[in-house]
């Protein structure tokens, strides 16, 4: 008695298994696109889960078990969603953030702002120009298009240069 209950016991483990290597990843996805959130999406997939494991012996009667996983985390997603503590606790970046400013990390600021100055400096006169505009003045393609009076294909393909330019300066570095 003792080797059969070991037997469907190992059994069962292993159809768990399957059913978490196989749905795994697409319900971490399907979770994402509700909650955002890549530590919660961990905890609903763990729920899910459980549940899955805890009504195995069950699911023989369920026709898609693709289709019963999907219920259960978009059900898991909007339990979530419905709770107070997501109302009310909504994290910032700030809230990561330290909001004391030490000197060490002003000698950092300042260092990074020197750099990247200077690697935009660097670059042709061409692509400074439609760097700054899009990136320091916030202008639209289009915008910096009007201004310069260019082709917006060369506002486009100077822009994409200009970027790719100081990533490879970045590299370098």
């Amino acid at each position: 008695m003792f080797r059969v209950t070991h037997k469907m016991r190992d059994l069962k483990n292993e159809h768990f298994n399957s059913i978490v290597h196989t749905y795994g990843t697409e319900l971490k996805g399907f979770a994402w696109r509700y909650v955002k959130d890549p530590y919660l999406v961990e905890d609903i997939i763990q729920e899910v889960f459980l549940k899955c494991f805890i009504h195995l012996d069950k699911l023989g009667d369920i026709r898609s078990m693709k289709a019963w996983l999907y219920t259960i985390t978009k059900n898991q997603c909007k339990d979530y969603l419905r709770t107070k503590y997501h109302q009310y606790v909504i994290p910032t970046p700030e809230f990561f953030i330290s909001s004391s400013v030490t000197p060490e990390s002003e000698v950092m600021f300042q260092q990074t702002h020197t750099e990247i100055h200077d690697s935009i400096r660097g670059l042709p006169e061409k692509y400074q120009e439609v760097l700054y505009l899009s990136c320091v003045k916030e202008l639209k393609i289009k915008e910096i298009q009007q201004y310069l009076n260019l082709n917006i294909s060369t506002v486009k393909t100077r822009l994409f240069r200009a970027k790719r330019l100081l990533k490879n300066y970045e590299r370098i570095v």
